[in-house]
């Protein structure tokens, strides 16, 4: 049985040093408990705690029930239910990294809650799913001849076809892209039967404690074929080396990355050419598109939760049944019933 290697940093020297260098990397490690998506999201809810409790002068710790209540209130005016939840949640976090209790364990606490929620409603209408028919008719508007816009049908159907999230799809911008976080051309392997992309980080796979491999078909003489569409895009747009984001595109001899605030752009801007309301759709759309077609193929739930690499159930939210669908189930009661007889 072979014990754990101990890594000793300093060897020699004196306690008070040792003691310094060991507390930067505990700081190291503190600082690196969040992600980095995360970090933004709880740093604007901070600024809002911290706007609300400079308006009414009170102490950010320890924040009174009362207090507490009138934050409640405050986040009402301008936010749904669902979003006052979260931003709640920097409150508990605030407090915990300060030494004191949270506060939002008390039955105060729960009451104007779950009042919020009968008054405002827990309604989320999400945007629909961007389906296979949609994509189609989306294509018809795109300029395969343009890097860039071979750089956004690519990446449109890498969307659809791996239920992708955007964090691993598309890059803020080429000054944040991260080997380690985003995909990139050195993560695409390329058979006769398509491609296959690797992931070894995602929003469910935080520690590189394993790699997600995702196969793209090919579909002949389809403008649907993900693989095909992949490889035209390396053609067109070669990059110095491979560790370049996955959708970048050549312009006038330089480099550009998709990112996610152009490719948003250009999805509404195609959406709408196709005589579809944008307005409805988002990014997120073709994850939902994907997984729902899926459902429409009679895949077993198991691996639609696989493919989109869900951790809980939560995946079922992202299913749209089609009318189709829904009257294949109509129909099936109906000739069900149809054979009963009265006795």
């Amino acid at each position: 049985m072979s014990l754990p290697t101990v890594c000793l940093f300093s060897l020699g020297t004196d306690g008070p040093e040792l003691a310094s260098e060991l507390d930067s990397i505990v700081s190291l490690f503190r600082g690196n408990t969040l992600a980095t998506s995360t970090k933004r999201t709880y740093l604007s809810y901070l600024k809002t705690y911290a706007k609300f409790c400079a308006l009414l002068s009170v102490p950010m710790v320890p924040l009174s029930p009362q207090n507490l209540g009138r934050y409640i209130a405050y986040l009402s005016k301008f936010l749904c239910f669902s979003s006052i939840r979260n931003y709640l949640s920097v409150v508990r976090l605030f407090h915990l990294e300060s030494g004191q209790p949270s506060p939002l364990q008390s039955h105060y606490f729960h009451s104007i809650l779950k009042g919020a929620r009968r008054v405002l409603g827990d309604s989320v209408k999400p945007k629909l799913p961007i389906t296979p028919v949609i994509l189609l008719r989306m294509f018809q508007h795109v300029n395969l001849k343009s890097p860039s816009d071979l750089a956004f049908w690519t990446a449109c159907l890498m969307g659809f076809f791996s239920f992708f999230r955007k964090s691993n799809l598309l890059v803020p911008s080429l000054r944040l892209y991260d080997v380690k976080r985003h995909l990139g051309r050195k993560d695409v392997y390329f058979a006769t039967t398509g491609a296959t992309l690797s992931v070894s980080w995602s929003k469910t796979i935080q520690f590189q404690e394993r790699q997600l491999l995702i196969p793209l078909p090919r579909i002949p003489n389809s403008p649907l074929c993900p693989s095909q569409a992949l490889l035209l895009l390396f053609k067109m747009s070669p990059t110095p080396t491979q560790l370049y984001p996955l959708f970048a595109y050549c312009n006038k001899g330089s480099v550009y990355p998709l990112t996610y605030s152009c490719f948003l752009s250009r999805l509404k801007r195609c959406l709408s050419d196709a005589g579809i309301d944008s307005s409805q759709y988002s990014g997120h759309s073709l994850r939902r598109g994907g997984a729902s077609f899926a459902m429409e193929c009679n895949l077993p739930p198991d691996l639609i939760q696989i493919q989109g690499d869900w951790r809980s159930d939560c995946y079922k939210r992202y299913l749209d049944p089609s009318f189709t669908c829904r009257k294949h189930i109509a129909d099936i009661f109906a000739k069900k019933i149809g054979t009963l007889k009265l006795c």
